[in-house]
């Protein structure tokens, strides 16, 4: 695998992993308020719950190979050209938090989203 595709794909699963965390933490907190026991209080009751939801499981499944792939891609790519890269993650975070969690993104966001791939497209076509 190329190692400017091990950095696409490494912000693609970054960008994925805080999905997967956003929803597993939104369900904890909705199973929390359910049950509204005192056995859930506690840190180590919100401890269990994380441990007990797959979407968390799976931000962290992402979050490793993400790094992996960041890594393996880094050491033949110019750091110059990788990080900037990273940018990319916020506009896939917005724009899947609009698509999955129906988040309102208002016209300043959305501007500052275009700006940031503008900055994507300059760096990737150099």
């Amino acid at each position: 695998m190329s190692p400017k595709l091990m950095i696409w794909i490494s912000v693609a699963l970054s960008a994925l992993a805080q999905i997967c965390l956003k929803r597993g933490l939104t369900k904890l907190r909705a199973q929390r308020e359910e049950n509204d026991s005192r056995a859930n209080s506690g840190l180590l009751g919100l401890v269990l719950g994380v441990v007990r939801q797959e979407s968390i499981w799976l931000w962290g499944i992402c979050f490793v190979v993400a790094m992996a792939l960041w890594l393996a891609g880094l050491q033949k790519l110019d750091l110059s050209y990788a990080y900037p890269l990273v940018s990319l993650g916020y506009v896939l975070v917005t724009m899947l938090s609009a698509i999955f969690f129906r988040e309102r993104v208002d016209g300043n966001r959305w501007l500052a989203v275009g700006v940031i791939c503008m900055g994507v497209i300059l760096i990737a076509g150099s």
